[in-house]
């Protein structure tokens, strides 16, 4: 979901308060380019990945969601166009980032 104006700018203070003075590990399911949507704001959406990104390593991981495998398993919830253990690549991979 978006962030609204106010918790979008605390989010840039957070992460400006820690740029460049320890590390930070975020993750999301939204690629970079999606970003200035889902902060409301592309300037200060440019201005956080600027800083999360310049001594950052992305590493962008695709499959199957941790937290659902049990309800996989059990056939309560599946994934579009796979069967259980079978891997799912979708077209949102998540970006973790190693900051």
């Amino acid at each position: 979901m978006p962030l609204d104006p106010l918790a979008a700018n605390l989010f840039f203070q957070l992460v400006s308060a820690r740029y460049e003075k320890g590390s930070m590990i975020l993750t999301s399911n939204k690629s970079i380019g999606e970003w200035g949507e889902l902060m409301g704001d592309p300037v200060l959406a440019t201005a956080v990945l600027d800083r999360l990104l310049h001594h950052c390593h992305v590493v962008n991981i695709r499959g199957n969601s941790y937290r659902l495998k049990d309800k996989v398993k059990t056939g309560i919830y599946s994934t579009p166009g796979t069967q259980v253990g079978q891997f799912y690549s979708g077209a949102n991979g998540s970006n973790d980032f190693l900051c």
